[in-house]
């Protein structure tokens, strides 16, 4: 990949500097737009997209989408003043009311599943997972529906306990040495580093998404419901 993923090592960097790669024009004032590095996170995870802006002097595009596409990041959107050409320098910036939010909600997400895992007495793994807006939910491979107040308490002991949430790179052959309660690891793809986030006695997993430094800034998880589906999927917010 050419671009830079700031987002990885930074999740409460807002805005960088960066510069025009390629510019793929679509429908009307709709284009692709690849940059050297980007504070956007993609729509990948289980975590919705990032949206915001970038701006140079030829042009201002409104960000709705950074998708992962072809082993690059594309930024599609649409250009509200102008256009950008590859060579340009642009400044982005991300919406981040919106990223602070899907932040608590995916470490909350890591929460549930130590809950989950917990309540059952055993790892469990996802079959699906939103970590964000339109609404967040983790879908569960279980026989029977987990307990809302129960799935509430546990989280409720994790988010007071204000942990750390640690984020470190591991060599593949490392990767062993740093996980525990991880569910889902049969999906996961080969590679030679792996980002893996920790919560301290909580659980360790593979992760590329963006978190709180503590669990005490997620506040309080909410299960809003329990709904069967091809396990069950718990519906959740954070307030």
């Amino acid at each position: 990949m050419r671009t830079e993923l700031l987002y990885l090592r930074d999740s409460y960097l807002r805005r960088c500097e960066a510069r025009v790669l390629g510019v793929e024009r679509g429908k009307g004032r709709r284009a692709y737009v690849v940059l050297d590095r980007t504070v956007f996170h993609p729509l990948s995870g289980g975590q919705p997209s990032d949206e915001g802006v970038m701006a140079g002097t030829g042009g201002r595009m409104e960000v709705r989408k950074a998708l992962l596409l072809g082993g690059e990041l594309k930024h599609w959107g649409v250009f509200a003043d102008g256009e950008l050409r590859e060579g340009d320098e642009v400044i982005c910036e991300i919406d981040w009311e919106r990223r602070y939010t899907v932040m608590r909600l995916h470490t909350a997400g890591h929460i549930l599943d130590y809950a989950v895992a917990k309540l059952f007495g055993r790892l469990v793994d996802t079959v699906e997972a939103l970590h964000g807006p339109p609404e967040a939910y983790l879908e569960y491979d279980v026989e029977s529906p987990p307990d809302p107040a129960a799935l509430e308490e546990i989280a409720r002991e994790v988010v007071e306990a204000d942990l750390p949430v640690v984020v470190r790179f591991v060599k593949a052959e490392e990767l062993p040495e740093y996980l525990y309660n991880a569910p889902n690891l049969q999906r996961l793809p080969t590679a030679e580093v792996y980002r893996v986030v920790e919560i301290p006695g909580v659980n360790a997993m593979p992760c590329t998404g963006t978190h709180v430094r503590r669990t005490g800034e997620v506040g309080r998880v909410k299960v809003l419901r329990v709904e069967k589906q091809l396990g069950y999927r718990v519906y959740y917010t954070v307030v």
